[in-house]
């Protein structure tokens, strides 16, 4: 990924070998409602973890990794392995630390130290506490720190073939290809239907198949283009009174959904090459 893209997209983000009673999928969630995509990669039986990391960084070089230095990992020594790794991969993989939050101060200043002064990785760290509400918040911060989000606000899904647009417009029904979404916006190609519409054409109760799950809303034109034979509209949806944006109960169910795509896309790519002959 050129440089220029990274500004715009940001970075994928994976949390290594963390204790999800701390860092729970909820968060991943919400993480990606703010335009940040999050993934966990634990320990278990698939590779070795040091393997895993090594794929990561074969099929995402612009990745951010944050690893739980508190874990036990067979073969794996936290200081001198992330100072290989730092040193390996230089700029292309940003590196971070998290950790359970150590009642000892000094001992928090000595990690601290080591990590961000003395190897000097890139992505920040912070600490972790069990039953804390801050928790969420500190992950947060470190990673618009980090620059995880880039200039993107939303993370958009890629519709698979059976998804759809249905609606009615002037008296006539209308069925679209859905090609992508996020939670204010979705893509679609109207095919020959296109040419009925006007930009800022309101449209009720639209139904959303969206790689299995349907979802209901107002929506509003705000797009068309023909391109490579498509009838392409981009719609925003709207509230039952014209304001913009998705009811929440809706807007959490499509986030929802969205993280699950992108999620089982991503990972389905990583677990097969965790699962490669040669690893």
């Amino acid at each position: 990924m050129a440089k220029h893209d990274i500004e715009l997209y940001g970075r994928k983000t994976f949390f290594i070998a963390p204790d999800t009673s701390l860092i729970p999928k909820s968060y991943l969630e919400e993480f990606l409602g703010r335009g940040y995509e999050t993934y966990i990669i634990n320990d278990d039986y698939a590779c070795p973890l040091q393997t895993k990391v090594r794929e990561i960084t074969k099929l995402y070089p612009e990745s951010i990794l944050y690893f739980n230095i508190d874990a036990r990992v067979e073969g794996v020594e936290w200081k001198s392995y992330i100072r290989e790794l730092q040193e390996y991969l230089g700029n292309s993989v940003l590196i971070g630390i998290f950790y359970l939050k150590r009642q000892n101060s000094e001992d928090e200043e000595r990690i601290k130290t080591y990590y961000v002064r003395d190897v000097r990785i890139k992505a920040g760290c912070f600490a972790l506490s069990q039953g804390n509400q801050n928790n969420f918040d500190s992950i947060l911060a470190t990673l618009e720190q980090s620059g995880a989000k880039g200039r993107r606000n939303l993370v958009r899904a890629i519709c698979d073939k059976s998804s759809s647009v249905k609606f009615e417009h002037k008296g006539t029904g209308y069925t679209a290809n859905l090609l992508d979404v996020n939670v204010t916006h979705f893509r679609c190609d109207l095919q020959g239907g296109a040419d009925g519409f006007e930009i800022f054409d309101k449209i009720r109760d639209v139904a959303l198949y969206v790689n299995g799950t349907s979802f209901m809303s107002d929506a509003v034109l705000i797009m068309k283009r023909n391109f490579s034979g498509k009838n392409l509209c981009v719609f925003m949806f709207i509230k039952h009174d014209d304001t913009p944006d998705l009811e929440k109960e809706t807007e959490k169910k499509l986030n929802q959904k969205i993280y699950q795509i992108v999620l089982n896309e991503n990972m389905e790519k990583l677990n097969n090459a965790f699962r490669s002959p040669e690893n």
